[in-house]
């Protein structure tokens, strides 16, 4: 009963702290939602946002006014071709908008010209050098483009030259003179229609996860993401309030009390276990209610898995406490191991865009195992099964951090 006393005792001590509970509750929140919503057209099958990219346009001709039709039919794309005076944009001018715009375009003169007649042509992408994905993305769309020009272009210069060698062998063998024009304009009307309908396609084949097709949003990663580093961040500075309590003398006093000290230790972490599941469960109720986040289709595992969390969270925040010898060092300490925890785990990020050895150098944090679990529960929408390991190990890390911090924990 005393480890419930002294559990109750610090949550109404710290239900009276209003900012506290406004960090506890209302900070998460509102960076969950900057997050999410900031990241929500990468998620979205909807219209995603277009890059505006200057466009310089010198030359003239069929292959260049194809070139700004394929331009301005690309999805991700926003052309601006004129300023804001409503004159054709210079390479002079475009070079400026570079650092605004990230990259531009520039058709040089002679480029429709060079392409029908199989010469080497070439287009500019001016780019910023401090940004390494719009200009990566204008140069992937013209790459696509030029190689339909190249495979063409290559197609009939191996056409003509094959038709030309039997034409002329025709008259040296045989004293018949042939036109091959027919030929050379059949063979060039081919090479354009495979180039525009090759005989090989790639086709995209979407694997709907679980038996109901749904709609995935950037809430089933960043509401679990965001509350396993807010939960940390909560729980080890209530477990550094240890710190300041033996500073102060008050634990000195608790122990001239009937109460033993395994007693102290567990209702301070019975308070603190309770703090980071309410937290928690707070954070996806709202996830759920008010950003519609899915919930999987095991509650129960999802259930056990924000316990499991919490009580390995509350776990590492007693052994900091325990380990650190003042408040001022504890939040020191806590800060630099949660925000590494929280980066090098996939809270901030998915696990799967970092190389694989960092993939396995992740699991020696509680972050990752909790981050696999909930990755499979609300994003790929597998059952408990799937997150069974990481529960016990995430209780596992919960007991060996508690034993640890009742071990190493000094009262003077």
């Amino acid at each position: 009963m005393n480890v419930w006393n002294i559990a109750m005792k610090d949550i109404k001590i710290f239900l009276r702290d209003i900012p506290g509970l406004i960090y506890l509750i209302l900070t998460p929140i509102i960076v969950i939602a900057i997050a999410s919503f900031a990241l929500s057209g990468i998620f979205t099958e909807g219209e995603m946002e277009k890059f505006s990219i200057p466009l310089v346009v010198e030359d003239e001709g069929e292959m260049t006014d194809q070139l700004i039709a394929v331009l301005k039919d690309t999805s991700v794309l926003k052309i601006v071709e004129k300023t804001d005076k409503g004159k054709d944009l210079t390479r002079k001018q475009a070079r400026k908008l570079v650092p605004e715009y990230k990259a531009a375009i520039v058709i040089p003169k002679g480029f429709s010209e060079k392409v029908l007649q199989s010469e080497h042509a070439e287009l500019i992408v001016m780019s910023d050098p401090a940004d390494l994905v719009i200009p990566g993305v204008v140069n992937d769309i013209l790459s696509q483009y030029t190689a339909k020009l190249s495979m063409q272009s290559v197609a009939n210069e191996v056409a003509i030259e094959a038709i030309t060698q039997m034409t002329e062998q025709s008259k040296e063998s045989h004293g018949v003179t042939l036109d091959p024009s027919g030929e050379i304009e059949s063979a060039k009307e081919k090479s354009a229609y495979y180039v525009e309908n090759p005989p090989i396609v790639v086709t995209t084949d979407v694997v709907k996860n679980g038996d109901k097709a749904r709609e995935t949003t950037p809430f089933e990663s960043n509401v679990p993401g965001y509350a396993v580093m807010f939960v940390l961040l909560g729980t080890t500075a209530a477990a550094s309030s240890l710190l300041d309590e033996r500073e102060r003398g008050t634990l000195r006093k608790l122990q001239t009390l009937p109460i033993t000290r395994m007693s102290i230790l567990s209702g301070k972490m019975l308070a603190n276990f309770m703090t980071a599941l309410f937290q928690m469960l707070v954070l996806f109720t709202v996830g759920h209610f008010v950003f519609g986040m899915w919930l999987g289709h095991s509650i129960t595992g999802l259930i056990l898995l924000i316990i499991a969390t919490a009580f390995a969270a509350t776990g590492m925040a007693m052994l900091i406490a325990s380990i650190c010898k003042t408040r001022a060092q504890a939040s020191g300490v806590s800060l630099l191991i949660v925000l590494s925890m929280s980066a090098l785990g996939g809270s901030w990020w998915p696990l799967y865009i970092v190389p694989e050895w960092l993939q396995t150098v992740a699991h020696v944090t509680l972050t990752a195992w909790a981050m696999s679990a909930f990755n499979n529960l609300l994003v790929y929408g597998q059952g408990i099964t799937s997150a069974l390991v990481s529960i016990a190990v995430l209780f596992s890390m919960g007991i060996i951090f508690l034993l640890l911090s009742v071990r190493l924990f000094r009262f003077n």
